[in-house]
């Protein structure tokens, strides 16, 4: 369905405008989406959830203290299944001993009940309920640091509090594609309880990090490609949409060349390597030659028109023109709205980010970590190459090389 043509001159074309020319993030405080089906408490949402569903549901679950070698990958996290109410009760008793989340739920597979009246139509996007989606977590549920390869994104903070971590683009954090996510660059820097020598490789990054905490009823907007970390101060239920924008088809052809790659890689590998590389959601996404080299050319000769898909190659969507205006322009746009609509997130003070820096390091336990090793099949030489031949400077070349000599 098209999305309605908005006024020129209303509050929600300036702030979709305003996001589409975002350059660094920022926040609407208390900004109040006017969603109905979040006009109850949380008790109230999960209890009416626990009865339109009526089953058990798998939340993930990672102790906090398992060794934390590495970031806390959905690899190394195990399942257990309680409804709603029941996962709320057991907070109230919670010994920070394990997290357990709902993270990264379609909307588009929830009731109608439990989703009524989410859209982003307030921030000019309107149409968006079944492409977002939703996170309900304990304390210290986290997100390992990563940027989205696609998108521009909206993080409407419903319930709770989370702390916000952020680095832009090109600060030179390690980038991995181990493990591989479609969409997600990840970096090798545990920020959740980082090492000895990651606290001083961290330390480094004092002048680029910038930092916030959305409270209810708080939107945050993370522009495209920046780093970003996400843990839960407590009891959290977010939402986020990915606006799609038009240079999205060439970023799926360049992530379709990496799953080329890295797939490659799996195929004469084991099982255990596998589910080490691959990050669960891709293990049943492997595709044979005929359908990869398939999207690979629907990629390509789509790659100038209206076609995309923001966290899919097979949807299509209205994809969005992106920075098209300057910053001064930005800024005069800024100036139009309300006076203190928007926050920009402030970079930290170095002595803030290393006082968080080493209370997140006393998670670090060297004994727990020698007790509690993850198992890794796969050998320190084929990591180092798969990470090298599929870094994102690399796949740029590739890009550049495979469009000189496709004809474009």
């Amino acid at each position: 369905m098209a999305q309605t043509p908005l006024d020129l001159d209303t509050e929600a074309h300036k702030l979709r405008t305003l996001i589409l020319n975002a350059r660094k993030p920022f926040i609407l405080r208390n900004f109040k989406m006017n969603w109905k089906c979040f006009e109850q408490s949380l008790e109230e949402w999960c209890a009416n959830y626990d009865r339109e569903v009526n089953s058990l549901t798998e939340f993930e679950v990672m102790p906090c203290n398992q060794g934390n070698n590495t970031p806390h990958w959905e690899r190394c996290r195990e399942s257990i299944q309680m409804s709603l109410s029941q996962f709320l009760e057991k907070q109230k008793t919670s010994t920070d001993k394990f997290w357990i989340g709902l993270n990264y739920q379609r909307m588009k597979n929830l009731p109608n009940a439990l989703k009524q009246g989410i859209d982003f139509s307030r921030l000019g996007f309107s149409n968006t309920t079944n492409e977002c989606n939703y996170w309900l977590c304990s304390t210290q549920t986290n997100t390992p640091c990563h940027y989205d390869t696609y998108g521009c994104n909206i993080v409407g903070q419903v319930y709770g509090r989370k702390s916000w971590i952020l680095f832009p683009s090109n600060t030179p954090l390690s980038c991995t594609r181990v493990p591989y996510e479609e969409s997600s660059v990840y970096c090798e820097e545990n920020l959740y309880a980082p090492s000895p020598k990651e606290h001083q490789r961290l330390s480094e990054l004092h002048e680029s990090v910038y930092r916030c905490i959305l409270d209810a009823n708080d939107v945050l907007i993370v522009p495209r490609h920046w780093w970003h970390y996400v843990e839960a101060v407590d009891v959290s239920f977010s939402i986020n949409y990915w606006i799609p924008l038009e240079n999205d088809i060439e970023e799926q052809l360049k992530e379709c060349i990496v799953k080329i790659l890295v797939e490659r890689f799996v195929q004469s590998g084991s099982r255990e390597e596998q589910k080490y590389i691959l990050n669960p959601n891709q293990l049943n996404e492997i595709e044979s030659d005929a359908e990869i080299f398939e999207i690979l050319e629907y990629l390509y000769n789509n790659l100038k028109t209206d076609r995309s898909a923001p966290k899919s190659r097979k949807l299509s969507v209205t994809r969005h023109p992106y920075q098209y205006l300057s910053e001064q322009e930005t800024e005069k746009l800024i100036q139009d709205l309300p006076e203190g609509m928007i926050e920009r997130v402030s970079p930290m003070q170095s002595n803030d980010y290393e006082i968080l820096l080493k209370q997140n390091a006393k998670r670090f336990s060297a004994t727990q970590t020698n007790n509690a090793q993850e198992s890794n099949p796969l050998c320190n030489i084929k990591r180092a190459l798969i990470n090298s031949v599929c870094a994102p400077s690399v796949i740029e070349q590739i890009k550049m090389e495979f469009f000189k000599r496709n004809g474009q």
